[in-house]
């Protein structure tokens, strides 16, 4: 099973316990330093609100590297941080003379955590854009390229033989531009067992950089294939919505395999739920169609639960299409690599973004990855 490797920014040791030590020093000041004399009245309101809100951005913003989190536990560090160290202040002012707790200052302190979360998740977030190159280098190193004149048989018997759950996704050029900004799902996406290129601009991009593309196994194609490789075991679908995820499961018996009958569950239930599906239905194959980042979230988390031999496949819009909400572009366009013209006009609101502004945001970073020094 591939670990998650990652041109993230995490914070060092080194500066995590320095970052430590200043909360620790913040704190101490607010302790000794509120027992001087000098400290009664330094601030009046409205002022004083925003000198606590000041420092307890610092305290939040400390706490949360110290923790060395990132998301949501990042922000649970800090506001935890604020709260402990301003509650331990206000309950020190209890016993001061001149000096009164109040709620308000408490709130103004949790309020300083939030902003001191806030600037670090920026920081971080800047960290991880300064890194983009160097992931897409990983995701292009570790993508299985198929030679043009070569025979794919023999990748859908290994895909469809796996000894251990295993997950198997798909790199487009929207991929990409989500693994650049988004730190979480490119340690998703990269943790994958395998990775396949799908779509032209992928094609594009390998040969800008001097490296035979292979063929393109995007998984609208690929996947039906898959589950005629899984004939007559155990199948599970997530993903989409009804009418069209029974409309699928029908596809599948009808058309793909006729033995079994599919477990199915739509695209937006919890991770315990599906996992609690997959285990009792004991499925072999299990297709997700919830799009990115969710489906390779999910793929991770079904992965790290389960123990039987299975393959997890990242299958985007495959459901769609299989139960008729998404049609399929013509032959031709396919054969062209003009698929995204096709799904832009049947869905321009919701695939502007990734196709109308995201293919250009694509060739641009291909532009600089090319130029780039080591290439």
């Amino acid at each position: 099973m591939s670990e998650p490797c990652s041109p993230v920014f995490h914070p060092p040791a080194s500066l995590r316990w320095g970052a430590a030590i200043c909360a620790v020093a913040v704190a101490a000041g607010l302790y000794f330093g509120g027992a001087l004399p000098v400290a009664v009245g330094l601030f009046t309101p409205p002022w004083d609100l925003l000198a606590h809100a000041s420092v307890f951005a610092v305290v939040g913003a400390t706490a949360g590297m110290a923790s060395g989190s990132r998301g949501w536990r990042l922000l649970l560090c800090s506001l935890s941080g604020a709260l402990l160290v301003g509650s331990m202040d206000e309950l020190h002012q209890l016993h001061l003379p001149g000096r009164n707790a109040g709620l308000e200052d408490l709130l103004a302190d949790l309020v300083g955590g939030s902003i001191g979360a806030l600037w670090l998740v920026l920081a971080y977030r800047w960290a991880d854009g300064v890194a983009w190159p160097q992931r897409w280098e990983a995701l292009l190193k570790k993508i299985q390229r198929v030679p043009v004149d070569a025979d794919d048989a023999s990748l859908l018997r290994q895909l469809s033989q796996p000894t251990q759950p295993t997950v198997l996704a798909f790199v487009n050029a929207h991929a990409m531009n989500s693994a650049a900004r988004d730190a979480d799902f490119f340690d998703s996406l990269i943790s994958a067992d395998t990775l396949l290129r799908d779509g032209a601009g992928m094609s594009v991009l390998f040969k800008m950089l001097g490296i035979a593309p292979g063929q393109n196994l995007n998984g609208t194609d690929l996947i039906p294939r898959l589950i005629r490789q899984f004939h007559g075991r155990p199948i599970a679908l997530l993903g989409t919505q009804e009418p069209y995820l029974t409309r699928a499961a029908g596809a599948v018996q009808d058309d793909l395999d006729h033995d079994k009958r599919a477990a199915k569950a739509h695209g937006f239930m919890g991770q315990n739920y599906y996992l609690a599906l997959v285990r009792a239905h004991e499925s072999e194959l299990i297709v997700l169609g919830m799009g990115m980042p969710r489906q390779e979230e999910v793929a991770c988390a079904l992965r790290a639960a389960l123990t039987q031999p299975c393959l997890i496949v990242c299958g985007g819009a495959i459901i769609d299409f299989l139960g008729g909400k998404t049609p399929r572009a013509p032959h031709w366009m396919r054969r062209f690599g003009l698929e995204w013209v096709y799904r832009l006009v049947q869905e321009p609101v919701r695939l502007f973004r990734r196709y109308v502004l995201g293919n250009p945001v694509f060739l641009l970073r291909a532009l600089r990855l090319r130029w780039a020094p080591q290439h």
